[in-house]
């Protein structure tokens, strides 16, 4: 099932106010069971999880059909390449990435769970701008953005925001997942990263002079 379908299918458990704080990306890196998004083949080894009471949530970003692989930082940020999306169906519409979000283990009446979609590409936006929509029970999917709007192009590059909250019945926040998506951006080496660069070429460096000298 796909998100537009789901949106006129879904209803409102909770009446959630939009959340105004920037999305940072939150959660535990790690896998989730084989298939959980809904699909075959769907990588479940790089999510960022989380969940109370018996409850797993998580939120993923994927290559869809046979675009170029997503990468990411193990820490929440995913990396994905502009473009159109290549493989079955082809529409000018879709990008070259899913995200995808899951939600296993709850109990109908008990949680509810709002997933909130920041599809503006201008990075730095808040979760204020984002659409909710929300369900009791387990939910599962991997879906694309142009499901949310006609106007999102995939040839843009920017940062896309996802959060998947997990509330009680009296609508308290329990836990949430949050991840971005950089879409055309280069990601940029962590400072301990460019600490153990610099190291290796001051080595590289000692080890010509040594070769000189000799």
């Amino acid at each position: 099932m796909r998100f537009r379908l789901i949106a006129a299918t879904l209803s409102l458990a909770v009446a959630v106010a939009p959340l105004q704080a920037q999305v940072a990306p939150a959660g535990t890196f790690g896998s989730l069971p084989a298939n959980s998004f809904g699909g075959t083949g769907i990588p479940t080894n790089a999510v960022m999880i989380g969940g109370l009471n018996g409850v797993s949530i998580g939120l993923s970003a994927t290559q869809r059909y046979f675009s170029p692989a997503v990468t990411n930082d193990g820490a929440g940020t995913y990396f994905a390449g502009t473009g159109i999306s290549t493989g079955a169906p082809v529409n000018a519409g879709f990008a070259a990435w899913n995200f995808d979000y899951f939600v296993g283990g709850a109990t109908s009446g008990r949680d509810f769970f709002t997933l909130y979609v920041d599809a503006n590409p201008a990075i730095g936006n808040t979760l204020a701008q984002l659409t909710p929509y929300s369900w009791s029970g387990n939910f599962h999917d991997s879906t694309n953005l142009h499901y949310f709007s006609a106007s999102f192009d995939p040839n843009v590059a920017g940062e896309y925001s996802f959060a998947l909250y997990q509330y009680d019945a009296s609508g308290t926040v329990i836990d949430h997942v949050a991840m971005n998506v950089d879409v055309g951006i280069t990601a940029t080496p962590e400072p301990a990263s460019l600490v153990l660069f610099g190291t290796g070429l001051l080595g590289i460096g000692g080890l010509v002079r040594r070769r000189r000298k000799a």
